[in-house]
Formats: structure tokens, C-alpha cells, sequence
């Protein structure tokens, strides 16, 4: 974590919150404990609770909210892992974070069973912590955009009409929707001033637009032990990202042969070959300059923040998840 982030303190409530939640969500059956250990051995970044904890630092009040900050980012991380869980039965992934995925190691049922009960004890970490209606009207709405953003996705599987602004809506809700929810809420909770919030919830969402095309991308340069989770599965699977998209669109000597190969449905053998023709078409390029696009649009955000230690963290962070290879 230390690489990401470059802050003592942060890294310190960080592995509170990855601690409080290796012991609060065991419960009372030995199996689903033991998985839990299993799953939480793969750590991970770390992000949406991370910026959750940074977004507080923008309210007076951080210092002395700092107990229930991290109540609040364990209760958004267990949502996401939760997400994971039911992402990989979807998807059928074998990996997740650099291990075999609980679908995998388990079983399909299990995973959604598991991902289920992660959610349960997300919704009662929020009820425990009592917070002010309107965050929770707030977080339940982020809910209903990630499952709204899959029901997209899964209703554009295979299409090969889908447009860039149907990929844009689907990783609004998917990605972004919690990524705002984390840097905003932390303002929320400590006090920070409405326009603050405001642009803590906006940078957000340009973040999480520009993570998830890097995260496309990684299909295209990515290596799978680096990743930690199955490449080229998206593909595979009829789910078509942005540079699969900008392909589809162009008007390139590529274009029909990407469209003849994926409508007669592809097999494993060819994946790598339209990759190259993904990459010909100049999709990769075209995908990295929007990703561009949405991360200077973040940094101009925050840059217009409060000069304190959120946006320090913030301004250095940024880069990083643009040039990230996993």
C-alpha cells in the first residue's frame, strides 16, 4: 500500500479497517470463516476505502470522527468485495487477486451465498454506525447504480451496436458511482463545506471513469500474474470494453473482420488474434486518450480543492492509477 498512497497515516487506518474486517465479519460457522481468511489473504489496493478515509481530511471534524471513518470505509470495501464475489460467478473468473477466485475454489453457489452475506454485514456496519439519512440514501443509491451498470452490461452482451455513451453508463454505475461515493463521504461525514463535497464526489467519478479504461487496457498489455485475474475473459464472454467498442465504430481496414470474428462467436485460439487487430485499429490509443481525458479533468478538480493534506495525497495518487500495469 505504501507505493500507492505515500502516507503514514493513511496506510495506518488502512490496515485497521483490513483488520477489523478479517475479525468482524466471522461469524459462528467454521467454513465461511475459514474462506474468509482464505479471501482476505489476497489483500488488495485498497482504493475506495482509501479515499473515503482522504476525502475526511477536507472536514474539520476528521480527527475526532476517526472511529466511525473507519467503521464507514470497512463498510464500503466489504460492498466491493461483495460485488467481486458475485463479478466472478458472472464472469466465471479463475483468478481474483493473484489466487483462485472463492467460484472457483468453492463453488458458483457459494460465492454468491458468500457475496450475500458480505452485503448483510455491510448494511448492518451501517446501521451500527447510525449514519445521517441523507449519507444513507446516498450509499443506497450507489447500490442500485452498480446493480443497474450490470444489468446494462449483461443486456449488451454479445451486441455489437453497443455505443461508447452504453459503455459509459455501464461503468458509471459499476465503477465510478463508488469511487465518488468514497471521496464525497468522507467529506460528508466530517463537516467538509457543500461545494466541497461537491467536487470531492465529482472528482470521483472522473477517477473511476479513467481507472476502469486503464483497467480495460490491461486486457491488451496486462500480464496475469501482475493483474492478479483472469485477461481476455471480458471478451470472451460477449462483455466488450472500450477499445473493443472504438474498434467496432471506426472506420478502419480492421473493422470487419473484428465484427465477422466476433459474430460468429469467438474461441479461445482467436482471442489474441483480434487483440492485434484491436490494437492495429488503433482502439488502444483512442481508449487511452479518453482515459486521459477523464484523469485531467480529476486533477483539475482537485486541484482546485483545499490545500491540505487530502489533496497532497490526492494530487500524488493520481498518476499512479493511470500508470498502473495491475
Amino acid at each position: 500500500m505504501a507505493n500507492w498512497f505515500e502516507d503514514e497515516k493513511l496506510e495506518s487506518q488502512l490496515n485497521i479497517v483490513k483488520n477489523k474486517m478479517q475479525n468482524d465479519l466471522k461469524s459462528g460457522n467454521a467454513y465461511l470463516n475459514e474462506s474468509l481468511d482464505y479471501l482476505m489473504m489476497s489483500g488488495g489496493k485498497m482504493l475506495r476505502p482509501a479515499f473515503l478515509l482522504i476525502g475526511s481530511r477536507f472536514g474539520k471534524s476528521y480527527k475526532k470522527k476517526e472511529n466511525e471513518l473507519i467503521k464507514l470505509a470497512t463498510a464500503i470495501e466489504t460492498l466491493h468485495i461483495a460485488t467481486l464475489l458475485h463479478d466472478d460467478v458472472i464472469d466465471e473468473a479463475t483468478l481474483r487477486r493473484g489466487q483462485a477466485s472463492i467460484q472457483s475454489k468453492y463453488s458458483k453457489e457459494y460465492a454468491i451465498y458468500m457475496g450475500d452475506y458480505l452485503l448483510s454485514r455491510c448494511f448492518l456496519l451501517l446501521t451500527e454506525l447510525q449514519v445521517p439519512k441523507e449519507l444513507a440514501v446516498r450509499l443506497a443509491r450507489v447500490v442500485s447504480k452498480i446493480c443497474l451498470g450490470e444489468i446494462r452490461q449483461h443486456t449488451n452482451r454479445y451486441n455489437l451496436e453497443v455505443t461508447p455513451m452504453d459503455y459509459i453508463r455501464i461503468v458509471s454505475g459499476k465503477t465510478a458511482a463508488l469511487f465518488a461515493i468514497g471521496l464525497s463521504a468522507g467529506g460528508y461525514m466530517t463537516k467538509a463545506s457543500e461545494d466541497v463535497i461537491k467536487k470531492l464526489a465529482h472528482a470521483g467519478y472522473e477517477l473511476g471513469m479513467a481507472f476502469q479504461m486503464i483497467d480495460d487496457l490491461l486486457d491488451y498489455s496486462g500480464s496475469e500474474n501482475e493483474v492478479g485475474k483472469d485477461l481476455r475473459m471480458d471478451l470472451l464472454n460477449g462483455y466488450y470494453n472500450m477499445p473493443v467498442i472504438f474498434a467496432l465504430k471506426d472506420e478502419s481496414v480492421y473493422r470487419d473482420e473484428i465484427r465477422d470474428l466476433l459474430s460468429q462467436g469467438l474461441e479461445s485460439h482467436q482471442v489474441e488474434h483480434v487483440l492485434d487487430l484491436i490494437r492495429k485499429a488503433g482502439a488502444i490509443d483512442k481508449t487511452k486518450s479518453l482515459a486521459l481525458k477523464y484523469h485531467r479533468r480529476a486533477v483539475s478538480l482537485i486541484e482546485s480543492l483545499p490545500d491540505n493534506e487530502g489533496r497532497t495525497i490526492l494530487l500524488k495518487l493520481v498518476p499512479k492509477l493511470l500508470e498502473r500495469i495491475y
